[in-house]
C-alpha cells in the first residue's frame, strides 16, 4: 500500500512545482516586460516639428503678435501668388483683423489637440506626418483647400 501511495504523492508534487515553476516563469515575463507608457506632451512635440509650425513661426523674427495674413502666406509660401491670395482672401474678416500671439497659439492648438487624441493617436499622427508620404498628403491637403476656397469664390 505505501508503495502506490508514495508515487502518487510524487506525481502530485511534480504537478504542484510544475504549476508554481509556471506561473513564476509568467510573473517574471511579465515583470522583465517594459510597458512604456507614451507622452501625449512628446508626441504633441514630435507633431507640431512635423508639420514644421516652429519653423514657420520663427520665421517671424521673434514677434509675440503676428498678423493672420503673415503666418498664411508663410504657410502657403510654395503656392503660385494668386492660389495663395485666393485662400487668405476666403478667410473671415474677424479672423484676419486680430493679431495672433504665437505662445497662445501653440497653447490653444495643443490644448486642442491633447484633448481630441490620445497619446498613442498623437504618435500615429507624428509618425506618418514625420513620413515623405505624410509630408506630401499634408501639401495636398492644403492644396485642395485652396481649390475648395478658390472655387466657391
Amino acid at each position: 500500500m505505501i508503495s502506490v501511495l508514495l508515487p502518487l504523492k510524487a506525481i502530485n508534487y511534480m504537478v504542484i512545482m510544475s504549476k508554481v515553476l509556471l506561473l513564476l516563469f509568467i510573473f517574471l515575463a511579465c515583470a522583465c516586460t517594459s510597458t512604456h507608457k507614451i507622452d501625449s506632451n512628446v508626441e504633441f512635440e514630435r507633431l507640431y516639428a512635423a508639420l514644421k509650425m516652429e519653423e514657420i513661426l520663427s520665421s517671424f523674427g521673434g514677434e509675440v503678435n503676428i498678423s493672420p495674413e503673415k503666418i498664411l502666406s508663410e504657410i502657403l509660401r510654395d503656392l503660385p501668388e494668386s492660389q495663395k491670395r485666393a485662400f487668405i482672401e476666403s478667410m473671415p474678416s474677424t479672423v484676419m483683423a486680430d493679431p495672433i500671439n504665437v505662445n497662445a497659439a501653440k497653447i490653444i492648438f495643443k490644448s486642442k489637440l491633447t484633448s481630441l487624441l490620445t497619446a498613442q493617436e498623437l504618435k500615429i499622427a507624428a509618425d506618418f506626418y514625420s513620413s515623405n508620404i505624410g509630408l506630401k498628403a499634408h501639401r495636398a491637403i492644403i492644396d485642395a483647400e485652396i481649390a475648395v476656397s478658390e472655387s466657391l469664390n
